[in-house]
C-alpha cells in the first residue's frame, strides 16, 4: 500500500458503482476506543474523586451552614427567651423593691407622725398645766387687789365706805347664785 493510499480513507464501493467516503476505519475505532477508556480511567480514577470530594466539601458546607445557621437561631431564641424571663424577674424584684420601700416609708411616717402627736399633746399638757399654776398664782395675787378694788368702787357708787363684813356677804352671796 502506497502512502497515498494510507492517507485517504478507504472507500467501499457503492452499488451504483461510486465509493462511499463514511465507511468505518477500523483502527480508527480500536484507538479511539483505547484513548476513550484511558480517559475515563484517569477521569474516573483521578479527577471525578477530586471533584466528588469538592463536591462533598461544597454540600457539607453549605448544609453545615444551614445547620449552624439553625442552631444559631436556635441559641438566639433560647438567649432571647432567658432574656424576658430575666427582665420579668427584674421587673417582680423592683416592684417587690418598690412596695417594700413604700411599707417601709409609710411605717416611718406614722412612727414619726404618732411621735410628733405624742410631743405635741405632751408640749399642750405641759402648756395647760402651766398655764393653770400660773393662772392660779396671778389669781392669788390678783386677789386681795381686786377686793380692794371691788370694795372702793363698790364705795364709791354707794357713796360710802364698805366695811369687810358688808363686802364679804356680798361675794357670797353673788357666789350662792352663780352656783
Amino acid at each position: 500500500m502506497t502512502t497515498e493510499q494510507a492517507v485517504q480513507p478507504a472507500m467501499t464501493p457503492l452499488a451504483s458503482g461510486g465509493y462511499f467516503v463514511l465507511s468505518p476505519i477500523w483502527h480508527e475505532i480500536v484507538i479511539g476506543m483505547i484513548a476513550f477508556g484511558a480517559l475515563y480511567l484517569v477521569l474516573s480514577r483521578v479527577l471525578l474523586p477530586r471533584l466528588e470530594k469538592v463536591y462533598a466539601e461544597r454540600h457539607d458546607r453549605i448544609e453545615g451552614g444551614f445547620e449552624r445557621a439553625e442552631q444559631a437561631r436556635a441559641e438566639a431564641r433560647r438567649v432571647h427567651a432567658e432574656y424576658r424571663t430575666r427582665i420579668g424577674e427584674a421587673r417582680d424584684e423592683a416592684a417587690r423593691i418598690r412596695d417594700t420601700a413604700r411599707e417601709e416609708g409609710q411605717r416611718r411616717s406614722d412612727e414619726v407622725l404618732a411621735a410628733a402627736r405624742e410631743e405635741a399633746s405632751s408640749f399642750v399638757a405641759q402648756g395647760r398645766e402651766e398655764l393653770a399654776s400660773q393662772r392660779s398664782s396671778v389669781s392669788s395675787d390678783l386677789e386681795p387687789d381686786v377686793a380692794r378694788l371691788a370694795r372702793r368702787l363698790a364705795g364709791r357708787l354707794l357713796g360710802r365706805e364698805i366695811s369687810d363684813d358688808e363686802y364679804r356677804q356680798v361675794v357670797d352671796d353673788y357666789q350662792a347664785e352663780r352656783v
